[in-house]
């Protein structure tokens, strides 16, 4: 008899803790944005050519998230330099003329050996429609530190020039 009661609270006990296992797994958890959002399979193949290209086209870059704020202006510099280069405007992130808007993840990632910038764009339309995606890496040096300490100039010029190339590329090809 003792046995038994002992293994009804047992399984009572396995009930309870599947139920709870259950429920946890339902209820969603929040985790915060640590890069680019992913896109969904539907999205992906939706990405092609640009619907708009030619001369007009007009690029506002509307964030840049993830980087050191010296090293956005850095970043903000460059892309301007590149884009007269290629024939682009590039405008203020809030004007209304823009035909495009991007918005960027960027992060360093490595240790005393070498770091790498690994940076994302997502172009949108003015309705905020995922268009296109750009990303690509750069290396530098270590920091033993702060994975950033081992970003310079020179790789964010080359991320610059390559997102302008890549851009130029998408509207005009």
């Amino acid at each position: 008899m003792a046995k038994e009661r002992i293994m009804q609270r047992w399984r009572r006990g396995l009930v309870c803790l599947a139920a709870i296992l259950t429920l946890a797994a339902c209820t969603p958890v929040e985790r915060p944005e640590l890069g680019p959002p992913a896109m969904r399979l539907k999205e992906v193949r939706g990405l092609g050519e640009a619907p708009v290209k030619g001369a007009e086209v007009r690029f506002a870059f509307i964030t840049v998230t993830g980087m050191p704020a010296q090293l956005r202006f850095d970043l903000e510099a460059a892309l301007k330099k590149y884009a007269v280069t290629r024939n682009l405007t590039i405008l203020i992130e809030d004007d209304p003329t823009a035909t495009y808007r991007i918005k960027g993840y960027l992060s360093a990632v490595g240790d005393q050996n070498g770091t790498l910038l690994v940076y994302t764009w997502d172009v949108r339309d003015t309705a905020g429609r995922p268009l296109h995606r750009i990303s690509g890496q750069q290396t530098a040096g270590g920091s033993a530190s702060d994975p950033w300490a081992g970003i310079g100039g020179g790789q964010i010029d080359d991320a610059a020039r390559e997102t302008i190339d890549k851009l130029a590329d998408w509207v005009r090809g």
